[in-house]
């Protein structure tokens, strides 16, 4: 299945940290790649980087026997369209975003029997082309959805591993979609609240003056930079799993609060602990 890949064109469909990220590798790997975006400045950027863009959608897939869809959420169906006309009627067309529940994506019948969505778990803050880097899924997971065929999954699993990623988990779509709810929605939410609390608390006093802030600060905004535009389709269009994780975490909160306030160190303590035993667990798994 390797040289059947090889031997056929893969086209990516966007060229943003996602889809450039996973044009660069496959190509470090021996796979033919053709590339478009409607991006005038990461067309340009991939072609400096030596990727082959071609001039339309259409050139890029029409001879791919494989094909990823790497845009916004909000523009999967339609470009969707697009690629089921233009591309061989045999091609693999996988998606790569973030919710795969059809209503989320607004799919049709007919993306839902040809589209297969693959959504690596990884990514940036930052978008475009000049995030993108070709070591950007090394060791992920990826989430395929559990309806696809077995020549879906095949082609699947291929490209990814290609691409660099290590485990390949199979969900329904709502199951995933939930999951991302609490595993993506949920950090960068948080992240955004600390950061606009921080930012109301003054620590820059003017424009002039470079914020300071110490590694803790850093790390849990991290996400505060990402771009809203990004984030509103798929808020948009998130499953209700996202309010009921906002609400878990407001809980939290106000829990920690009140122990704090009364000197309840007991509280204190058994939120710390569940919290520091669920983070070494993440690293123990990173670690194997």
């Amino acid at each position: 299945m390797i040289d059947a890949l090889r031997d056929a064109d893969v086209a990516i469909i966007g060229l943003g940290v996602i889809g450039g990220s996973a044009a660069l590798r496959v190509r470090e790997r021996g796979t033919l790649v053709r590339s478009y975006s409607t991006s005038t400045v990461d067309c340009e950027e991939a072609a400096r980087a030596g990727l082959t863009v071609a001039s339309s959608l259409e050139d890029a897939v029409r001879d791919a026997g494989l094909v990823l869809i790497a845009v916004p959420l909000d523009r999967i169906a339609a470009v969707a369209d697009e690629v089921m006309d233009a591309a061989p009627r045999g091609a693999t067309i996988l998606h790569a975003g973030s919710l795969q529940r059809m209503e989320a994506l607004q799919f049709v019948p007919e993306h839902a029997a040809r589209v297969i969505g693959t959504h690596p778990f990884a990514g940036s803050h930052r978008s475009g082309f000049s995030a993108a880097r070709s070591d950007l899924f090394r060791d992920a997971t990826v989430f395929v959805e559990q309806r696809a065929t077995a020549r879906q999954r095949e082609d699947a699993e291929l490209f990814w591993s290609l691409a660099g990623a290590r485990r390949i988990e199979y969900l329904q779509a709502a199951a995933h979609d939930d999951a991302m709810a609490w595993m993506s929605h949920l950090p960068q939410l948080a992240s955004t609240a600390l950061g606009a609390t921080l930012a109301d608390a003054a620590l820059a006093e003017s424009d002039s003056t470079p914020v300071t802030a110490g590694p803790g600060a850093r790390d849990a905004t991290r996400l505060a930079m990402s771009a809203l535009a990004m984030w509103r389709p798929l808020l948009e269009r998130a499953p209700g799993a996202t309010l009921a994780a906002l609400d878990a975490l407001e809980a939290h909160i106000h829990r920690l609060r009140i122990a704090l306030d009364k000197q309840d160190w007991r509280s204190v303590g058994e939120l710390w602990a569940r919290a520091g035993e669920w983070r070494s667990r993440i690293e123990q798994g990173e670690g194997r």
